[in-house]
């Protein structure tokens, strides 16, 4: 069950307990921002055991943004106090925003083969990162997770519910429609993924790495609860590094990103200077 659903089924077990109500929101017609995050493939070099590393990335993006329909996106029903709204058809866009620079610094920490990190970064809005995995002379494995908050502009026609309930039971409802071009909100924002690393020879390292974002990781807009779901995106990453005078990293490959809803698979380019001590 999507979690709008439950949200829905809360608010109306809920409402008579408390002054405010729920309502919902349908999207019928918009455009919404979806912030791209730079591949990470953790440490992508042999740490040697019982010690810790850091490392300073400049990440060079060829943008690939593109306005891209969401197909098969429906509005669940909203119901409300006096109100109520039948599922519709959504006309929904992803905005792709790849920005072209991004930073980002990871402190890791390795105890034998165990492999520990915490970073964070500007891509360009502000994220935190966490990493877990292990780390030997040949092969490097691990997951991470990030998250932080970004700047959307979205564009839309939502007709809304907003209920009032009361204690004892009752309430009222009022109807409208959120018509706006170029609006912009605050949203949380993160991804989850995994990361494979072969050492090839003592410089050279290959990579792999996948990871799923969701650009809206929580469903309102303008304090509305959403009557759908805004889908994750799915980025896969080859490349290969190469380090040089001990103390410097270069990196290059391609991240394509894909989704159940898009009608084509996207990919940019992906370059990367990275210092380590």
């Amino acid at each position: 069950m999507k979690f709008s659903r439950i949200f829905y089924s809360l608010c109306i077990l809920l409402a008579p307990f408390f002054f405010d109500g729920c309502g919902g929101v349908q999207v019928h017609r918009g455009s919404f921002d979806a912030l791209v995050p730079d591949a990470y493939v953790g440490p992508a070099i042999a740490i040697k055991n019982d010690s810790s590393m850091r490392k300073v990335n400049i990440s060079a993006r060829i943008p690939n943004n593109k306005h891209l329909h969401l197909n098969g996106i429906e509005n669940d029903a909203v119901e409300g106090f006096e109100y109520s709204f039948e599922p519709t058809e959504a006309d929904i866009y992803y905005d792709f925003k790849i920005f072209p620079v991004t930073a980002s610094f990871d402190y890791y920490t390795k105890k034998r083969a165990l492999l520990g990190g915490v970073g964070f970064g500007l891509g360009p809005y502000p994220y935190f990162r966490f990493t877990g995995g292990f780390n030997v002379s040949y092969l490097e494995m691990g997951a991470f997770v990030s998250f932080g908050f970004g700047k959307v502009t979205y564009s839309a026609y939502a007709p809304y519910i907003d209920d009032q309930g009361n204690m004892a039971g009752a309430g009222t409802s009022t109807k409208g429609v959120i018509e706006c071009d170029e609006c912009n909100e605050i949203k949380l924002n993160g991804n989850i993924g995994f990361f494979i690393n072969v050492f090839l020879f003592s410089d050279f390292t290959i990579s792999y790495s996948i990871s799923a974002y969701n650009p809206w990781l929580y469903n309102d807009l303008q304090g509305y609860p959403l009557a759908f779901d805004f889908p994750s995106i799915f980025s896969h990453y080859f490349g290969g590094s190469y380090l040089f005078a001990r103390h410097y990293q270069v990196s290059l490959g391609a991240n394509v990103h894909w989704c159940d809803y898009f009608s084509e698979i996207i990919w940019n380019v992906e370059s990367k200077f990275s210092i380590l001590f």
